[in-house]
């Protein structure tokens, strides 16, 4: 449980540094499409690292490691998302959550099978 929210500190750490380079790169006149897609990729890779990282701790069921840190992770995102935009469900926010959910369970499955050739 203790490594489960050290990873979450981790995720919201990188989420705030995220989100301000992203503010900057707008205010330096990015396009927001550009940033948006940064932001897309960066998520996507940190539920990757994060669901492959639990999956090399976990000790079996991989895929199960990997659901548990996306739902956590994704209950953060739902919640900020909730308080700063306003907004409860579209069928593209669906979508992304849904990418970035199958994105850490693909990270745990990766993370047992990594641990299995280990040993």
């Amino acid at each position: 449980m203790k490594i489960l929210f050290k990873q979450l500190g981790f995720y919201l750490l990188f989420l705030v540094l995220l989100s301000f380079l992203c503010s900057l790169l707008n205010l330096m006149g990015l396009n927001s499409t550009i940033t948006n897609l940064l932001l897309f990729i960066f998520n996507v890779a940190s539920f990757l690292v994060l669901g492959f990282k639990n999956g090399i701790k976990s000790k079996e069921k991989g895929y199960l490691a990997g659901l548990k840190i996306g739902l956590c992770l994704l209950l953060i995102l739902f919640l900020i998302n909730l308080l700063v935009a306003q907004k409860v469900f579209t069928i593209s926010l669906l979508i992304y959550y849904l990418i970035l959910i199958l994105t850490a369970v693909f990270g745990g499955m990766l993370g047992i099978s990594k641990k299995k050739e280990d040993n």
